[in-house]
């Protein structure tokens, strides 16, 4: 990876306050510095727009209610409770959402699976769900028991969004669970709905059906939906979030209200990251989210090479756009893995290998262009490149 920046991005009022907002609780140190914070706050309200952005404005609306800032304008906060309320209603849309997924699709045709992040963990971690914002529902599913989930979904009522406009026919529904691992849904609701064959990118950091089979039943409303146990959730989490430098504000949330949690070991956790071979990113993490919650951390005081890395860049993709956190991502060493000290060479050859055989892997768009039965789809992939090349020749003459 290229080498990061010396110095870290400049830490604006606003900006502090917020990673002092990321967490459930503040202890009275904490509380302390945000009030001193919350007199220093120039602009409440480029305060409100980053904490929309960074998916954390709940969060900050409940520590701003109980601290009760005098420089904070009634108006700007009456705002926020407005805004706040209907993050509320798409959360509890969400949850009955995962409840109906279960019970109308999952438990009849008897479809093993499991369900992480959005409204599960926030009901499960957080002690007012719906103060953490999701924009989804994530389940991972065998990939072979894909097409018959899909047929259910859409004969009941689910739009296919990704990809478009899905046939319900068998061959279609066949083809885009071989070749696409995550098919996206919107349900009845309104609510998107991530249908995962595979959760990482080339199946050597996760077995699909080891966690699948590890899963645990927990109530969401009136449905019991299969979780992660909270020691795979937390390397998961780990993981998932650091391969996206943490550029969400609620991922901290995660990290804080899952460690509040009674279910969390220490232990159990950093046992659980050695056998997925993700010790060092657990590890990291857990020293970025201690560092991240002192009121007057340093972000270029002498911390751990590896650490000083990861919180670089995060605090760059934390205040950036989606074009910084696209940069930072071009310049990864593999798409599951944001730094080297995180996987080993073997990972990454494997990645470079297979990464190239992804050229010839067909697209559901290939097979409306030109639909081929079961028996004959071996042929997108050797043509894939042709296709490829030729479709692209016919955009730039237009």
């Amino acid at each position: 990876m290229a080498a990061f920046a010396s110095r870290s991005p400049a830490l604006s009022t606003e900006f502090r306050l917020l990673l002092l907002f990321s967490r459930l609780e503040l202890d009275d140190t904490q509380a302390r510095a945000a009030q001193v914070l919350c007199d220093e706050v120039e602009d409440w309200e480029a305060f409100r727009h980053m904490a929309t952005h960074r998916f954390i404005l709940p969060m900050a609306y409940r520590h701003l209610r109980r601290l009760q800032p005098p420089s904070l304008p009634a108006e700007l906060l009456a705002l926020m409770k407005q805004q706040v309320m209907l993050h509320y209603r798409h959360g509890l849309s969400g949850m009955a959402s995962l409840g109906e997924i279960h019970q109308q699709l999952l438990a009849p045709l008897d479809i093993p699976y499991v369900t992480f992040k959005g409204p599960s963990l926030a009901v499960r971690y957080y002690d007012e769900p719906a103060m953490r914002f999701c924009r989804d529902i994530d389940i991972l599913v065998p990939r072979e028991r894909m097409p018959a989930l899909l047929a259910h979904a859409l004969a009941e009522g689910y739009r296919s969004l990704d990809p478009h406009e899905l046939a319900a026919d068998p061959v279609s529904l066949t083809f885009v669970a071989r070749y696409q691992k995550v098919i996206t849904l919107l349900s009845p609701r309104g609510v998107k709905v991530e249908f995962h064959s595979r959760i990482d990118n080339i199946g050597t950091v996760y077995d699909s059906r080891a966690l699948i089979d590890e899963a645990e039943p927990f109530c969401v409303g009136n449905a019991e939906v299969a979780v992660l146990p909270t020691d795979e959730l937390f390397v998961y989490v780990c993981w998932h979030h650091t391969k996206h430098f943490w550029s969400r504000l609620h991922w901290l949330v995660d990290l804080d209200a899952i460690q509040r949690h009674p279910s969390f070991d220490r232990q159990s956790v950093l046992a659980c990251a050695g056998r997925h071979g993700l010790s060092a990113t657990v590890e990291i993490c857990l020293k970025l989210a201690e560092l991240l919650g002192s009121p007057d951390f340093d972000p270029d005081g002498d911390h751990d090479e590896r650490l000083d890395e990861l919180l670089k860049l995060s605090l760059e993709a934390m205040q950036g756009d989606l074009e910084v956190e696209y940069r930072l991502a071009s310049q990864k060493p593999t798409p599951d893995f944001a730094f080297h000290w995180q996987t080993d060479s073997g990972h990454r050859l494997r990645w470079k290998l297979l990464g190239w055989l992804r050229i010839f892997r067909p697209s559901y768009a290939d097979y409306l262009e030109w639909p081929l039965p079961s028996r004959w789809q071996w042929l997108y992939r050797p043509l894939r490149p042709w296709r490829e090349c030729r479709r692209r020749w016919s955009q730039s003459r237009h």
